[in-house]
């Protein structure tokens, strides 16, 4: 009852979680082991963690709550001072844990693994589990801004927008570029229907906008989620975007590497999900990262056919 809950993460969480309610304050950090992705204690940021923690026991939390299986996740809960401590048990980091949880089924979706750290609290966890997935949220002034972007466009109210975003923060889970034109262009053929390319920070997917029927959008997270509100689909990677589609109700067809995609699949209904064809039996520890993605072996015609069942 009465609960008032805060979101430890990096920014931009606080800026695709505004106005939902679902979080009264972020404590926003980035405690990424390094910058090339490997573990390196000597380029660790101590006085980030550090500071991180001080911002924790500030707080004084009754209870807190960690989804990952990481021994540098279970050192920041026992550091932070919260009364009730709840997260995965392995190895000598569940004795930092007052609620330490056996290990998930490791081929069951992610949101469903994590629920089950509300298994101690009283029916919560089968409460959760059977409520309808919370929504993104976007406000009427970016409606407004998205509609006007949208007409100076040309993109007319009655007209189909299917949103193409062929970017991934993990290179190896983007789906050939040039096989994103194709869409983009099998897109443009069908009458009634327009494309909006989203290019991401870098410029990654400029060069599929600007032809007959496809207009492109690179824009900041808050509009990029206003333009996708106004989707009718999204043809997608394996991404932040593809789910963030899903927490905004939008379907979407997402090309996704081998073995993972029953983990990671956006929430949500309507979704088509394209995978490699199977070669032998499912690669073992599917859920680690980085994974046997093999996105370039999904062909176009099967990302066709589903985004043609989709619409």
């Amino acid at each position: 009852p009465n609960p008032r809950i805060t979101l430890v993460g990096q920014p931009h969480a606080r800026v695709i979680l505004e106005g939902t309610a679902l979080v009264d304050e972020f404590i926003e950090t980035d405690l990424a082991w390094s910058r090339t992705g490997r573990v390196d204690p000597f380029a660790y940021p101590w006085r980030e963690f550090m500071r991180a923690v001080l911002e924790l026991r500030r707080r004084k939390f009754d209870v807190a709550f960690q989804s990952r299986r990481h021994i540098r996740e279970h050192v920041l809960l026992a550091l932070s001072g919260a009364r009730r401590r709840v997260g995965y048990a392995f190895g000598p980091g569940g004795r930092f844990l007052t609620d330490a949880i056996a290990r998930p089924n490791a081929e069951r979706h992610k949101a469903d693994e994590w629920l089950e750290l509300l298994a101690g609290f009283r029916g919560a966890g089968a409460r959760a589990a059977n409520a309808a997935p919370p929504r993104l949220k976007v406000a009427e002034s970016e409606r407004r801004w998205a509609d006007e972007y949208l007409l100076a466009h040309g993109v007319l109210s009655s007209d189909v927008l299917v949103g193409v975003h062929p970017g991934a923060s993990v290179a190896e889970k983007r789906w050939p570029l040039d096989r994103f034109g194709e869409v983009t262009g099998f897109l443009a053929r069908r009458p009634g229907v327009r494309a909006l390319v989203f290019v991401d920070p870098s410029g990654y997917g400029a060069g599929l906008g600007g032809g007959d029927g496809v207009i492109s959008a690179k824009v900041d997270l808050r509009r990029m989620m206003a333009l996708l509100e106004r989707c009718d689909l999204l043809v997608c990677n394996d991404s932040g975007p593809m789910h963030v589609a899903g927490a905004l109700g939008i379907p979407t067809v997402a090309v996704f590497g081998t073995g993972i995609a029953q983990l990671f699949a956006p929430l949500g209904e309507g979704h088509e999900l394209v995978t490699p064809p199977l070669r032998g039996p499912s690669p073992r520890n599917v859920g680690a990262l980085p994974g046997p993605y093999d996105v370039s072996e999904v062909p176009t015609s099967k990302v066709l056919d589903a985004t043609e069942r989709a619409l």
